[in-house]
């Protein structure tokens, strides 16, 4: 989709990711309300920016953010944001959107970490996503340089890479290869919040839309498994409709269109497969924290 490629196209100084959220919640749905959620999310900031005071470190800054987000007061309407219990991986498309969970207060992990990392970046922290197994969680950097991984569904306190590792199985190779467990750079965290319009467009049958979608998401990250493995999904959903009870006779340009899209099939899981990607390990992951 255009709004897609024109986010991730835009040069380093146009890239924010409250921006970049509010633009891909409209892709998915018209209707949210982008108003809203820009004067939630500077309330946020404020609150934040007045409870770390004069105090300029970031020890303050992230105990700050932690605050506003996390505990009821008049900067959240008294309505503190919480883990939405009934569908923590946000199954539901409409429940990943920034939107609704500035509107429900309840997120999941895709959500609660892509609000935190938005309110913290505005008050001067050093912050991505990273990714783990069907889930999404905030990598600070500090000022010495040193990665400290957030835990956005459990109050945004430090979670240890060892209970990554224990509750979302993932193979040596997919962190070697940085497709799990790294830190994104500001343009990689902006594509990763569009996966959702993939997911989206997948769930409405606009499968060719989809595939443009992770095109565009794969030239910011080639490494995001997660991607590569859902346009496999997409290219079957082509394969289904362009391609399921053909005759043998059909006309060449289709019999070489469904042989394209198989090798392409193949070839968006093997990938993932040689970045450490395991099927068998994404169902366990299913779990979530």
């Amino acid at each position: 989709m255009r709004t897609v490629r024109s986010v991730l196209t835009a040069t380093e100084a146009r890239l924010d990711y409250l921006e970049a959220a509010t633009m891909f919640d409209q892709a998915i749905d018209n209707g949210s309300n982008v108003v809203a959620t820009d004067v939630m999310v500077a309330r946020l900031v404020d609150a934040a920016r007045q409870m770390a005071g004069s105090h300029s470190t970031d020890t303050y800054k992230l105990a700050a953010v932690r605050q506003a987000i996390y505990v009821s007061g008049a900067w959240n309407h008294n309505s503190a944001f919480s883990y939405d219990l009934a569908d923590p991986l946000g199954q539901k498309i409409g429940d990943r959107l920034l939107s609704s969970y500035v509107r429900t207060r309840k997120g999941n992990c895709v959500s609660m970490p892509i609000l935190f990392v938005i309110v913290a970046d505005k008050v001067g922290l050093n912050v991505h996503l990273a990714t783990a197994p069907l889930h999404l969680f905030v990598r600070y950097t500090d000022p010495a340089g040193m990665d400290h991984n957030l835990e956005a569904t459990s109050g945004g306190h430090e979670a240890r890479t060892e209970w990554y590792r224990a509750n979302l199985p993932m193979t040596d190779r997919a962190i070697e290869s940085g497709a799990y467990m790294r830190t994104l750079s500001k343009r990689e965290t902006v594509a990763e919040m569009a996966t959702t319009v993939m997911d989206f467009l997948i769930a409405e049958h606009r499968y060719q839309e989809a595939i443009e979608v992770a095109h565009a998401i794969l030239v910011v990250n080639p490494r995001d498994v997660y991607t590569l493995v859902r346009e496999g999904t997409a290219i079957a959903g082509l394969l289904q409709t362009q391609c399921k009870m053909r005759a043998a006779s059909a006309l060449p340009a289709l019999q070489q269109r469904c042989r394209t899209l198989l090798n392409a099939n193949a070839n968006a899981f093997a990938t993932a497969e040689a970045l450490g990607w395991r099927a068998a390990l994404q169902e366990k992951s299913l779990g979530g924290p």
